[in-house]
């Protein structure tokens, strides 16, 4: 069997591999349109206590039946200013994922997955150490 990780890789793929252009955040550029609708943030209780610990929390969350999320006004997150998260060393998992996401499976390997909507892969080829900081980052990130 083929090592996963050997693949080839294409810049249009969404599955992530060492070879996989990096990503570098172009906010300017793209107005940051990770933190716009269609996208939205779900908190979990730990999330909640962390922005807490530093902000007045009322105001940004949208408290629906089964969880949390953070309040978009004019269709952005409502952290959002100048193009950048006013709360970023704050910021819930899921900006802190974006824009990737891990999959994983039961009898296979991680799989990363990126969003290709976001223009940010832009840097240059992820090497194997780099792949390999990146799915332990991404796995902390998803236990939490």
């Amino acid at each position: 069997m083929d090592d996963p990780l050997k693949l080839s890789v294409q810049d249009d793929a969404p599955i992530v591999r060492p070879g996989t252009p990096a990503f570098r955040c172009i906010a300017d550029e793209c107005d940051a349109m990770c933190c716009r609708n269609p996208y939205r943030v779900d908190l979990g209780e730990d999330e909640v206590a962390r922005l807490a610990s530093e902000r007045d929390i009322a105001p940004l969350l949208d408290e629906r039946a089964s969880m949390t999320l953070l309040v978009q006004e004019a269709d952005a997150c409502i952290l959002l200013e100048d193009r950048r998260c006013s709360a970023y060393g704050l910021r819930p998992n899921g900006c802190r994922l974006y824009p990737y996401r891990l999959e994983l499976e039961d009898d296979g390997p991680p799989n990363i997955v990126r969003d290709l909507a976001c223009p940010g892969f832009i840097g240059p080829p992820l090497s194997e150490s780099e792949y390999a900081l990146l799915l332990d980052e991404l796995r902390e990130l998803s236990a939490s």
